[in-house]
């Protein structure tokens, strides 16, 4: 796989890199929360030995103080020290846990040693450091004293004093904020890797027709400027097919798609050809719910013996005409194996050139079986980016390929958030 490759996952599986990049971001932020707050001070001193005034005695004299450092490092941290510390300031606080707030160090071939005390409080963390500092010193005097009223043979010298810290160094919140987000960012990309080679959705007219035994008669972006060319392609195909007075349009995915039939329907009026659009979806998801209709009026009124002339709606601006389902039951869908229904689509065969008849999804009613033998054309529909391979290999099975004449592919407008979120409104 190439970086173009990379990019096109990253773009088709973002919400998922976004989901564990903000994840990661926020249990970063409340393990932020969880830590508190330190300040450090720090005082730094100068090891000298007691020598003679010869260049080679300051030189031996400076050896030896870098080899004493290495020593004074371990007793600046010393319980010794941090003993005297605490009954010193009288402090709440063990030898052991006071020792773990002090650190010594020493610059590679220097005499210098720094010593450091961390603590939650600002003012606390440089009175303990300077007390340790000092209680350091004299248990260095009295180390390095050898005779009574001697000078000692080493001197340490307070170079700076601890001052007040002016702002803390802990936790480091930047840091581990934008550690949290690499994290998340890394971890997103492969979760979004793995669900893409696992995913098994159908997103583009390739892996359609890979797996269709019909031909695809049109790929339909809804609300893209070919969408209407490729209407026209349909209704010419499908004239080309021979006898096309009803035409059934059913879907293949789990979900209603009901612009494709009305496009198909608004396609032949287009030609000044007669149309009627029957909302025969008894999952109500055929798209006649914007034509009101009163008792005795719709399909479904129809099919129980209602007049058909009564129950059509005019839609001027699409030049077509509309049964809609209306009032439908739970015997709508077996009428509509009845000979009653043949009845109502022999007589709108004889009243209009083209009738387009709308049904539910495959998977949704068997109502597509039994509509299928009264119809001269088959078309299904099947949504990109919504249906899997088993979901489509499964309405195939259900139906029978031998009833399809064709297939169109159909892709809703908007982003992948602007279908979730409409999905989420309906």
């Amino acid at each position: 796989m190439g970086l173009t490759e990379y990019w096109r996952i990253a773009r088709r599986r973002w919400l998922v890199v976004a989901g564990v990049a903000l994840v990661c971001l926020a249990a970063s932020a409340v393990y932020l929360r969880g830590q508190p707050t330190t300040y450090s001070a720090s005082s730094s001193m100068y090891v000298s030995m007691a020598t003679g005034t010869s260049v080679n005695d300051s030189y031996q004299g400076g050896l030896a103080a870098q080899q004493r450092v290495r020593s004074y490092l371990d007793l600046a941290t010393s319980a010794t020290v941090a003993e005297r510390v605490i009954d010193d300031l009288s402090i709440d606080m063990s030898p052991d846990e006071l020792r773990g707030k002090i650190t010594a160090a020493s610059p590679p071939a220097t005499t210098l040693i720094v010593i450091s005390v961390t603590d939650g409080n600002a003012q606390r963390a440089r009175d303990l450091t300077n007390t340790v500092v000092a209680h350091f010193r004299r248990l260095i005097d009295e180390l390095e004293t050898i005779e009574r009223d001697a000078a000692p043979a080493a001197r340490v010298a307070v170079v700076d004093r601890a001052e007040l810290p002016t702002s803390p160094d802990g936790p480091q919140s930047g840091r581990v904020l934008a550690l949290g987000l690499l994290a998340g960012l890394a971890l997103g990309g492969l979760a979004a890797f793995v669900r893409d080679r696992t995913d098994r959705t159908l997103r583009t007219s390739n892996d359609l027709e890979a797996l269709l035994p019909v031909p695809i008669f049109a790929i339909i972006d809804e609300g893209r400027p070919g969408a209407a060319d490729e209407t026209r392609r349909m209704r010419t195909r499908l004239l080309r097919e021979g006898r096309t007075h009803v035409i059934q349009v059913t879907g293949l995915s789990p979900r209603s798609e009901p612009e494709v039939a009305l496009a198909l329907a608004k396609s032949f009026a287009d030609t000044g050809r007669s149309v009627v659009l029957v909302d025969a979806d008894t999952s109500g998801g055929g798209g006649s719910e914007r034509f009101a209709t009163g008792p005795g009026h719709g399909l479904a009124a129809v099919l129980r013996g209602a007049p058909a002339a009564e129950a059509l709606a005019g839609w001027p601006e699409t030049g077509i005409t509309v049964l809609p389902l209306g009032d439908a039951d739970p015997q709508t869908a077996d009428l509509l194996a009845s000979e009653r229904f043949s009845g109502v689509l022999a007589e709108l065969r004889a009243d209009f050139e083209h009738v387009v008849v709308q049904t539910a999804p495959v998977a949704a009613a068997a109502d597509a079986i039994v509509v299928a033998p009264l119809c001269e054309r088959t078309l299904g529909v099947v949504q990109l980016g919504a249906t899997t391979a088993p979901q489509l290999r499964g309405a195939l099975a259900t139906f029978g390929s031998e009833r399809l004449t064709g297939a169109v592919a159909y892709s809703r407008p908007g982003n992948r958030m602007q279908r979730l979120v409409g999905r989420l409104r309906r």
